[in-house]
């Protein structure tokens, strides 16, 4: 080969004077493997470099381009599921305990369908302000004025024939749970008010079947369940043997039977006289109570 032929050689591949099919390909093969490139959409247009002699390398600047730009977005891809999956997992324990503390709330609220209310005189007194507070479609009243724990004890007591007010929108006849306020004149040791509430719970048990709690509830008793100096009548204060032996008789039950609220009387100027309420202390006890069986 003539010198001046490889001259000319020399000169094309340095300027493309010489072989000008080869050369642009060449400067377009380069393009596509600058940063440009790196989309992945222009590394396409250096494909079209393979006419050239050097077209191959042109070719392939490109593709690993595309090839990164690929790959960068399938990590994104990547990155963006797991993230995706690690947010769903926190939110499905979150929620779980939220049902289960929704469920026991309502087991502590007791969500029973018909509740009655056997009580006596007092009990009289502050059922309307207490029924208001309470689902009303829910509680009934049975009422007898001397209602003394030895005669709800038995079963012949002309007591059971009180006929029932306020009833229940729903199963009145049939209450699924009994509140009971025993009070007794006559019973004055622990041991006669054990057996005595014993056969009570025997009685409801019998005049209401399918009951599923039966609940004991004191009278009202006096701020601290201590004597006030404007009434001192003992019956403001409960005995300690009553306490205990409601609580006797509970713990032997099986758990149909609780233990009522122990409601004491906001102040001393509820009490009327003797077990008497005023207007101002029907009100209230009767609040009281239902603010104690909004959640019980």
């Amino acid at each position: 080969m003539s010198f001046k032929r490889l001259a000319c050689l020399f000169a094309a591949l340095a300027s493309g004077a010489c072989g000008g099919s080869a050369a642009a390909p060449t400067r377009t093969g380069v393009a596509g493997s600058s940063p440009a490139g790196s989309s992945g959409a222009s590394g396409a247009v250096g494909g079209s470099g393979a006419a050239g002699d050097n077209g191959a390398a042109g070719a392939t600047g490109p593709a690993p381009s595309g090839a990164a730009g690929d790959g960068a977005g399938v990590a994104g891809v990547g990155a963006a599921g797991s993230s995706s999956a690690a947010g769903a997992s926190p939110a499905g324990p979150a929620g779980a305990p939220a049902d289960g503390g929704v469920g026991d709330a309502s087991a502590a609220r007791g969500d029973y369908v018909c509740t009655e209310l056997i009580g006596l005189w007092v009990a009289s007194q502050w059922w309307s302000s207490f029924e208001k507070g309470v689902d009303g479609n829910k509680w009934e009243f049975m009422f007898q004025h001397h209602g003394y724990l030895e005669m709800f004890a038995d079963p012949a007591s002309p007591y059971w024939m009180n006929a029932v007010s306020s009833k229940c929108t729903m199963s009145a006849a049939t209450p699924d749970r009994v509140v009971f306020l025993p009070f007794s004149l006559s019973l004055n040791t622990m041991d006669e008010w054990v057996t005595n509430l014993t056969k009570a719970v025997e009685t409801m048990k019998g005049k209401f079947p399918g009951v599923k709690r039966i609940e004991l509830m004191t009278t009202l008793r006096s701020p601290g369940n201590v004597p006030c100096a404007n009434d001192n009548d003992p019956n403001t204060v409960v005995p300690p043997y009553v306490d205990a032996a409601i609580q006797t008789v509970a713990d032997a039950s099986g758990g149909l039977v609780t233990v009522g609220p122990k409601i004491e009387v906001g102040n001393c100027n509820w009490w009327a006289g003797g077990t008497d309420l005023t207007g101002a202390g029907n009100t209230g006890a009767g609040q009281l109570l239902a603010a104690y069986y909004q959640t019980h």
